[in-house]
């Protein structure tokens, strides 16, 4: 089989010639043992390694032309912080922000003046000051988070039929990586601000939320109709960490019950990706017609019982099976070797990806991912 028939039948839960196994890199800075300059040479440094490998379209939204951020850089002694003001025509936004030599975008805007998106995960655990604090600012969504236009859909598609002739070449599907849903009160909100919000504030929740789902879907609807193979999902933030189980069922389930549905009815593949806080939440994924659940941690805060899942799930896919953090971060190749050992025993051989869905960190030790690779090579025909 070839990375994409092997990628795609394990994500229907279908036959495979073996266990497929997958990787990312962490970008920002990237490991130094990755030698490649261009998606062309990673698609070749994963073929020479025989890792199945996937080309991922990424579903970025970019401020209207109409937006104007204005950034100012504020230091108190060793603490620097950075003020966004963004101008709409129909609301003006301010937000603080602390900055953290381990946040690359903000070291950058400190440096140089150019803002940071909205989209990013360092945000939310350094907001001083917040976008959305009224219902009156939720007048800027749509310059701030614009509709599709048709020079974006063009962009989209252009990129997308670049993306997919790389892909053929190499045999490897094209996935886009979409982030609606709960998420984006993560994003514009504190984590506690963004709960109490949905919690106290339902309706300013559910208008970001139905916003941010519509732009979306016009972009996922996009790559479906030109044949992308199929849509990585996030629900990171939407997990039990963060909410209750009748928060997830009244806010996210809908949105995303709709996501699938579009997918489904195309034909193509839906990975729903959640990395921890799943238990809770299994009465409701059981009902949801995703086909892969990935990125489930086996070992971070306690772990996720992997074989409970797979009793719960039954006919959906698992990708993961192993901790990035600390079964490759901080384990040995011991540890390593029989983290993949019990991940095999456990999930199986139909219906499961081997491998971390968090990027590959620059200071993670190279030797444990040649120990995961080993064990993978070692079990997955067995």
């Amino acid at each position: 089989m070839t990375s994409r028939e092997r990628l795609l039948a394990a994500i229907r839960s279908q036959p495979v010639d073996h266990v497929p196994f997958t990787v990312s890199f962490w970008n920002r800075p990237r490991h130094r043992l990755t030698p490649w300059n261009s998606e062309e040479e990673r698609l070749a440094f994963y073929a020479r390694r025989e890792w199945d490998a996937y080309v991922c379209l990424w579903c970025g939204i970019s401020p209207s032309s109409e937006v104007r951020v204005d950034v100012r850089i504020e230091k108190s002694g060793e603490t620097v912080l950075l003020h966004q003001t963004w101008h709409t025509p129909a609301a003006t936004l301010h937000e603080k922000l602390r900055v953290s030599d381990d946040w690359p975008e903000a070291m950058e805007a400190a440096a140089t003046g150019r803002p940071i998106g909205l989209l990013c995960d360092f945000r939310t655990a350094r907001y001083l000051e917040w976008p959305f604090k009224t219902a009156a600012d939720l007048d800027a969504l749509p310059y701030v988070l614009p509709d599709l236009t048709r020079d974006d859909e063009d962009r989209m598609v252009m990129h997308y039929r670049q993306a997919r002739a790389l892909a053929d070449s190499f045999n490897v599907p094209v996935f886009v990586d979409v982030r609606p849903g709960l998420d984006w009160l993560i994003w514009l909100f504190p984590p506690q601000e963004a709960v109490l919000c949905a919690m106290d504030k339902p309706e300013i929740a559910r208008r970001i939320l139905s916003h941010v789902e519509r732009i979306h879907r016009q972009r996922i609807r996009t790559l479906l109709e030109e044949g992308i193979d199929g849509v990585i999902r996030s629900g990171w933030y939407e997990s039990a960490d963060l909410w209750s189980p009748a928060l997830y069922r009244e806010l996210a389930a809908p949105n995303l019950r709709d996501d699938l549905q579009l997918v489904k009815s195309s034909g193509k593949v839906c990975v729903y990706l959640m990395d921890s806080g799943v238990i809770p939440l299994l009465d409701e994924l059981e009902r949801l017609e995703f086909d892969c659940l990935a990125g489930v941690d086996p070992a971070t805060g306690g772990g996720t019982d992997l074989a409970l899942i797979r009793r719960r799930l039954p006919g959906k896919a698992l990708w993961g099976g192993i901790s990035g953090p600390l079964h490759l971060g901080r384990g040995s190749p011991l540890e390593v070797e029989l983290a993949v050992e019990r991940a095999f025993s456990l999930c199986g051989k139909k219906g499961f990806i081997l491998g971390p869905m968090v990027g590959y960190r620059h200071n993670w030790p190279w030797e444990n991912l040649e120990a995961c690779e080993r064990t993978w090579q070692r079990l997955r025909d067995m």
